[in-house]
């Protein structure tokens, strides 16, 4: 995997980020649950870094989150 950045990861990750909970950012976004998991495990995969804590009913940005949020 690649450590880049891809450009539409910034604006799903802002989504992502704002809606609290992946499956309101997958409403938010027009697509499935399932989906906004698989681009946000890819996203990791190619930082190489966990983004979100996950809990069945809520999500939160871990510290490296925030950092790739931020910037």
């Amino acid at each position: 995997m690649t450590n880049s950045i891809q450009p539409a990861d910034l604006g799903f990750f802002s989504v992502l980020a704002g809606a609290g909970s992946l499956s309101a950012a997958a409403r938010e976004l027009g697509i499935t649950t399932p989906a906004v998991s698989r681009h946000l495990a890819l996203m990791e995969a190619r930082v190489g870094l966990s983004l979100v804590n996950r809990t069945t009913r809520r999500m939160s940005l871990t510290p490296a989150g925030e950092i790739y949020l931020a910037h």
